[in-house]
């Protein structure tokens, strides 16, 4: 397991803010959708998944928007819209019951880029389980900022539970520590709000309401 590129990639994360698996989860989606801006928004394949899924969902449509992918959303985009004005003709304008659905009455296919990070997500939630009993990246975990409220519980409960008695005391025990941890930093931020402690030294308890945030809701844009 030490050798692997997750194991790694794991560890690397745990030296790092936040969520380790929104961090994971969020670069290897990051990463798809440069990868679709630069090249493949040319590739017919590609293209054919958009138009079936009708492009990406509202989330990742604006991430591209924000990397400033113009020609590869413009081209892909116009296949949808081109196929929407076809039915629209074809319909002789008639009103239809549900608009932007697939030709002959096909489902609407899951957004690309959502498929990539929910595979990615997966993947890295069976390499934690499979890296805990390692005591080294144990070690690293515990001095982490740990996993968000979604990721932690769905560590703890995504199926297969594949010899869960080596790996789910060790999850929990460690997420205990750490959100234990953070609430106290969190009480201490608090009493230094009161004007009899201003003068007091400042330290990580003044950046604890951030971690708060991204252990409750996720870390910002990571989860869709």
């Amino acid at each position: 397991m030490q050798s692997s590129w997750d194991f790694e990639r794991l560890s690397e994360a745990c030296n790092k803010a936040g969520c380790i698996l929104c961090r994971l989860t969020g670069e290897t989606t990051r990463r798809y959708l440069e990868t679709f801006k630069d090249e493949m928004f040319t590739d017919v394949n590609v293209r054919a998944k958009l138009r079936s899924s009708r492009g990406f969902c509202n989330t990742h449509t604006w991430q591209l928007v924000q990397m400033g992918a113009s020609l590869s959303l413009a081209q892909a985009y116009r296949d949808i819209i081109t196929d929407e004005i076809e039915q629209l003709e074809k319909d002789g304008g008639r009103r239809r019951q549900r608009w932007f659905h697939p030709k002959n009455g096909e489902e609407l296919s899951p957004c690309p880029a959502c498929q990539q990070s929910n595979e990615a997500l997966t993947r890295f939630v069976f390499s934690l389980r499979q890296s805990l009993p390692d005591s080294s990246f144990y070690t690293l975990f515990l001095s982490s900022h740990g996993l968000c409220l979604q990721h932690f519980h769905l560590s703890c409960t995504l199926k297969p539970l594949a010899a869960s008695e080596t790996w789910l005391p060790l999850l929990r025990q460690a997420q205990l520590a750490i959100m234990q941890r953070l609430e106290a930093q969190l009480s201490e931020l608090i009493r230094k709000h009161d004007y009899r402690y201003k003068d007091e030294k400042r330290g990580a308890e003044m950046t604890s309401w951030q971690r708060a945030a991204g252990l409750v809701s996720g870390e910002e844009g990571s989860i869709t």
